[in-house]
Parts: structure tokens; sequence; C-alpha cells
């Protein structure tokens, strides 16, 4: 068994504490549970605002809204696909999560979204070809753009999520490292600093907002 799968078998299984019984992420307020993942999670942010909405296109030229993915958990984060570090570490990372959580009976109530901030030079092959090349299940993950035609766009849309991305004069982008959590009703509920923060901290707060009804 590769390590990957070893590593699957294992956060799920402490996942699957979650989803039974008396679990805390079902059974104890949102709240409660926020309080408890804080004490113990160094990089997450929990905040409660209305998500910065956006409508783009995907790899084939379709527009994606996050109100289209109302009712669904959205697991966003800003890239380039010609990041040389810190974009393809946290693209796999997400991948991992990704992977943990798919082997709930909950995927089918999230999505993964990455958005480029480099639309001028990430065109429909390369959205097409970034998430399988990181691992990521193009079941429920999206790689989106604003197009060639709006070139600032989406350095735009992640500064409204506080995210500044700035471009150097050798071509690359220097930015922070964040993962946002957006509920099912478009509310940013909580950003993931970096990515030091424990896989099974991101599972467990994406598992309670599923399952939350507000």
């Amino acid at each position: 068994m590769t390590r990957l799968r070893v590593r699957v078998f294992a956060v799920v299984s402490i996942l699957g504490v979650f989803l039974i019984g008396e679990d805390r992420a079902v059974s104890h307020s949102l709240e409660e549970l926020e309080s408890e993942l804080f004490a113990k999670e160094r990089y997450i942010e929990f905040v409660d605002r209305s998500a910065p909405g956006f409508s783009l296109l995907d790899a084939k030229g379709n527009r994606v809204s996050l109100a289209d993915m109302r009712g669904k958990v959205v697991v966003l984060w800003f890239i380039y696909a010609s990041c040389p570090d810190v974009c393809p570490l946290q693209s796999e990372a997400l991948a991992d999560v990704q992977a943990m959580f798919n082997q709930t009976p909950m995927r089918d109530l999230v999505r993964f979204v990455a958005i480029t901030t480099d639309p001028a030079n990430d065109g429909p092959e390369v959205l097409e070809a970034y998430g399988p090349a990181h691992g990521l299940d193009t079941s429920n993950f999206l790689f989106l753009t604003s197009g060639p035609d709006a070139p600032d766009a989406t350095r735009a849309l992640a500064e409204d999520y506080g995210l500044k991305f700035t471009s150097t004069e050798d071509g690359y982008q220097m930015h922070g490292v964040v993962t946002h959590v957006i509920d099912k009703s478009g509310r940013l509920r909580a950003r993931f600093h970096g990515l030091k923060f424990k896989p099974i901290s991101m599972l467990v707060f994406m598992n309670a907002l599923t399952n939350d009804s507000h």
C-alpha cells in the first residue's frame, strides 16, 4: 500500500468517528467545533462574512459562478500554473485533502476550486492539464480563469479575499498561501494559512459545514 493510500485510510478512519453516532462535528454547534479546532490548529482563522462572488470560465469555456455552487461547501485557492514553488505545493496538499474527503459519503457536497491569477498565460489547455498533473480529482475540482481579455480581474478578486499577488520583473508573482472555505450559503467561514495546517482539521470543518443547516 502506498504512503498516500495509507494516509488516506488513516485519516478517513479518524474522520469516520465524526460521521457516526455522537460525533462532535454534528452534535455540537458549529461555534463549539470552531472553538475546539482553534485551540488545536494554529493555522486556521475563522471568519463569517459573505464570500466575494465571481463569474469565471472553466477549461471548456463554460461560465461558472460562486452562486452556481450554492448548497456545496467550496474549498477555494488562488494560484497560477507557472508558479515554481508554493502554488504546486498548495495544490498537491489540497489534492491529499480532496482524496481523503472523497472517500466519505459527502464527496458530492464539496467543490475544490482553484482560480488562476495569470489569465493571460493560463489558457484552456493549461487549465485542463493542471488538476491531473497535481493529483486533483476532476470530478469535484475546477480550475477557473477570467480569460485573457480580463488579465487583472482574478488578481483583483484575490484581493477581495484578502490575498495580494504582486508581479515581479522576472514574470513571477509574489503572494501568500491561503485556502478559503466557503459554506453552503456562500459565506466565507475560514482561512487556512500556509501549508502546515493539519488535514484532519480541514476535513472535520468541511464535514461540519456539509451538515450545517444554517
